[in-house]
């Protein structure tokens, strides 16, 4: 009877005795998981712990953001349009006064490039200023316009097609049209440097006027020429700082064919073209711009043959945005 009593007992007092250690186990494991540093994370499905930063690396990217980012960034355009002002008045001993206005335009996109640069240059002067019936005379009349794309295949390599536009009828020409096509080589191609170098292939079709057809002092024998070139040609872009770019370029075309017009065999009519503008930056829109032109022509159509021109002026952007 003794023994019925202890086993009825125990077997009274076990599912208190079960209750209590399956409390204390179960406090144990929560006063561990509370003493786990926040670095620390654990793996409850496996069996593996990893700390919280490689537990944050591990998380799959959003593959979905990934294209978005690709594609803003083979999307981007920058597109950049001013007009520039300038002009000059002299009285006194010179009486004269100029104009001079222009326009530039660049559109840049992935392996894209396209810029268009338009000068407009007139002034009238008094050649005989102790004469007071003596009347202003046209001193300088010209436009320039240039148009040139690029498309780079790769980082460093592009081909371009150019076409080039000249009204100056005080050096001779009515027309002077230049279309050209070649090779572009990139030697420093960053975001505020550029240094590339061109060859190819021009086609200069002239129409000159009818005081350079009659100038007995100039050798030009009919009023229109066609003449195929080889073209070469440096160009060279540099922002300086935040406030100062500088821009410069020169080309060399060598004729190939013969131009009866000017009794000129291949490569006597060599011509150079070199530009320089040093842009300094007053604000987000206007800055101040001087910039020099030379024009060499050894068969010139005109008197001389070289010209030179030295324009100053005020440079505007209404226009400019990178997104």
């Amino acid at each position: 009877m003794k023994k019925a009593s202890v086993q009825t007992s125990w077997a009274r007092w076990a599912p208190v005795f079960a209750s209590t250690m399956l409390l204390g186990w179960g406090s144990s494991v929560s006063a561990q998981e509370d003493e786990i540093p926040d670095s620390v994370a654990v793996d409850v499905e496996g069996s593996k712990t990893e700390t919280a930063t490689e537990a944050r690396f591990a998380e799959a990217p959003d593959v979905e953001s990934l294209p978005d980012e690709a594609a803003k960034e083979e999307d981007s355009v920058k597109v950049d349009w001013n007009l520039s002002f300038g002009g000059a008045v002299n009285t006194g001993n010179t009486q004269s006064w100029n104009l001079k206005a222009g326009t530039g335009f660049l559109l840049s996109k992935k392996d894209h490039r396209l810029t268009i640069d338009s000068i407009f240059n007139f002034g009238r002067a008094r050649p005989d200023v102790l004469d007071p019936d003596s009347s202003y005379s046209t001193v300088a009349k010209q436009w320039f316009f240039n148009a040139r794309y690029e498309y780079y295949f790769t980082d460093m390599d592009a081909i371009w097609s150019s076409l080039g536009l000249r009204w100056d009828p005080l050096a001779g020409f009515d027309l002077q049209l230049l279309a050209s096509a070649g090779y572009l080589r990139a030697f420093i191609k960053e975001e505020d440097h550029l240094f590339t170098g061109r060859i190819g292939y021009s086609y200069t079709y002239e129409n000159y006027t009818d005081e350079a057809v009659a100038n007995p002092d100039v050798a030009i024998f009919s009023e229109t020429s066609n003449i195929h070139g080889l073209l070469l040609a440096l160009d060279y872009e540099n922002r300086l700082n935040e406030h100062v770019s500088l821009l410069s370029g020169i080309t060399y075309i060598g004729n190939l064919s013969e131009i009866p017009a000017q009794d000129a065999t291949a490569f006597e009519d060599n011509r150079v073209y070199f530009t320089i503008a040093l842009l300094s930056q007053l604000s987000d829109k206007f800055a101040l711009e001087a910039r020099f032109l030379l024009l060499y022509d050894s068969k010139p159509a005109g008197l001389y043959k070289t010209d030179t021109t030295t324009l100053f002026s005020l440079v505007y952007t209404p226009f400019k945005s990178e997104k």
